[in-house]
């Protein structure tokens, strides 16, 4: 083993220097050593047991050391994960000293000689004439130099001024395509029994599905009676003439009734006093008809007498009866009860169409004629048929049911009509539809049919890629002229331009020639907003 800082074994002139460092070494020690070595070339030999050199950073500073001092530094040892830190580094390593002998380069090159360091300019001899020309040659050289510097930097300010008109401009052009108003009234058929919108065509329309809805509504209403009849006004009064069953006397009381001998219609009458007939004689008492409506009766034609008096006396009226007079009074017919029940129907249904609002959704509407009767849990009359009255009331109560129609579909089929009726070329910018009532002929495939006018405003296609490329790079009056020549435009484009130019260089308004600092809006006029779908 050599000491430290003296290498350890010295080689024949061109070998490298070997250098063995030992356990206690470290990194002031191993400059130390470094600063010794008078080759450039310098192989270190490491134990297993070096704590030096066995880190990623040991290696860096050696390498940061050995790049200092101009030292090309290999590493041989038997551990292969000091090797394997070493070339991660960047060092040459080795497992014995013989294979790096063997190897004439390390890291891929030889070593490079060291060359002579200049002499000094009192060490030269002078020669007058050579630096003559090489002075004249140099100031050529600088001239030219100087030229191709100031047409290098020419050229570069052209391209970078070219480059900044091509690409720092921006204009953003405005054009108004032509257009025109279509519009369509279709049929709308309405059928509960679908589930989505059926379209037909332009003229025949389609069928939307509806939903159910229903409620129970109750009224009344009353009417004036409209029939007549003749009745009798006034009660008929007179007398009657007792005749004695009995051999003694017998009271015949007020109150005792006496009537006619139909059996159909008997005309009833009443005692108003009472009256003492004399045993097998006659005796006479005055008498009123029980009812009002009961009219005179003949001589003669009062004849019976109800209850026990008949068995004591015989009745009979020697002159007629007075006092009922005939008048005609209104009475209460069918064609009333089917008057009003019409009319409390149809204010009943109306109250059912307003109730019924409250069930639809925010885009439901729900036609009038839509309306059904599915039910009448109750109805009562306040008179009967042929009652006198002057008036007839009704109470009742309706199961009424009504169909709610999307609004969006409705308006989808007159939408697609008016799509059907645009001319080539153009698209469907605005639309309005107006839902109108239900059709009286139905001809429809639904239950019922509502007619739908719609309108729209349809813009010109403008192919904007087309119209960049048209117009890039051109004046602005040229531009504007080729767009309206080309384009189906209803008014002449407007032209913004980024960056202002003063009057005095208006000639450099131009469109950029880069289409991505091209922007084109198309806007189309529209007559009304659009409330379709």
């Amino acid at each position: 083993m050599s000491s430290p800082g003296i290498p350890s074994q010295a080689v024949e002139s061109g070998d490298p220097t070997i250098l063995e460092l030992h356990p206690q070494d470290d990194r002031a020690s191993l400059r130390y050593r470094l600063d010794q070595v008078s080759d450039r070339r310098i192989v270190l030999l490491l134990p297993w047991d070096a704590d030096f050199l066995s880190r990623e950073l040991d290696f860096d500073l050696l390498r940061r050391d050995a790049r200092r001092r101009g030292l090309e530094v290999a590493i041989v040892s038997p551990d292969p994960e000091r090797r394997q830190l070493a070339r991660g580094c960047g060092f040459a390593a080795f497992a014995t000293l013989e294979d790096a002998r063997a190897t004439e380069r390390w890291n891929g090159h030889k070593s490079k000689e060291l060359v002579p360091p200049p002499q000094y300019w009192w060490e030269q001899e002078v020669d007058l004439e050579r630096r003559r020309t090489q002075r004249v040659q140099s100031t050529w050289l600088s001239w030219v130099k100087q030229g191709f510097r100031f047409a290098a930097f020419f050229l570069v300010v052209v391209v970078l001024a070219g480059s900044a008109y091509a690409i720092v401009p921006w204009a953003e052009v405005t054009l108004v395509p032509s257009g025109r108003t279509i519009s369509v009234t279709v049929p709308v058929s309405v059928d509960p029994e679908i589930e989505s919108v059926q379209q037909f065509g332009a003229e025949v329309g389609g069928t939307v599905p509806s939903r159910r809805v229903g409620l129970e509504v109750e009224g009344s209403a009353e009417v004036e009676t409209t029939g007549s009849a003749n009745v009798t006004a006034g009660r008929a009064t007179g007398e009657v003439l007792f005749t004695s069953l009995l051999s003694q006397d017998y009271v015949v009381p007020a109150g005792t009734v006496v009537r006619t001998s139909s059996t159909s219609y008997p005309i009833r009458f009443r005692t108003t006093a009472d009256v003492v007939v004399p045993a097998d004689g006659q005796a006479t008492a005055p008498i009123e008809a029980l009812d009002a409506r009961t009219g005179n009766v003949g001589a003669l034609q009062i004849n019976r007498v109800e209850g026990m008096v008949a068995s004591a006396v015989r009745v009979i009226n020697p002159e007629p009866t007075t006092g009922a007079e005939p008048k005609e009074v209104p009475v209460v017919t069918q064609a009333d009860y089917d008057r009003v029940r019409e009319r409390l129907t149809q204010e009943l249904l109306n109250e059912a169409h307003y109730e019924l609002h409250r069930l639809l959704e925010e885009n439901e509407f729900l036609p009038r004629q839509s309306l059904r009767v599915e039910s009448v849990p109750k109805k009562a009359y306040t008179h009967f048929i042929g009652e006198e009255a002057e008036t007839v009331g009704l109470n009742m109560r309706l199961l009424v049911s009504g169909q709610a129609v999307d609004t969006g579909n409705v308006q989808s089929v007159a939408y697609q009509a008016l799509r059907r009726r645009l001319p080539s070329g153009y698209r469907l910018i605005d639309a309005d539809f107006e839902i109108g009532t239900v059709t009286e002929e139905d001809d429809g495939p639904g239950w019922f049919t509502v007619s739908v006018a719609g309108s729209g405003y349809a813009a010109a296609e403008v192919n904007v890629d087309a119209a960049v490329e048209a117009i890039r790079g051109k004046a602005i009056p040229d531009a504007r002229a080729e767009l309206l020549d080309h384009f189906p435009l209803a008014e002449p484009p407007e032209f913004t331009l980024w960056p202002e130019w003063p009057d005095a260089l208006s000639w450099l308004e131009r469109v950029p020639l880069l289409v991505v600092r091209i922007d084109v809006t198309v806007a189309p006029k529209a007559s009304f907003t659009s409330s379709g779908p």
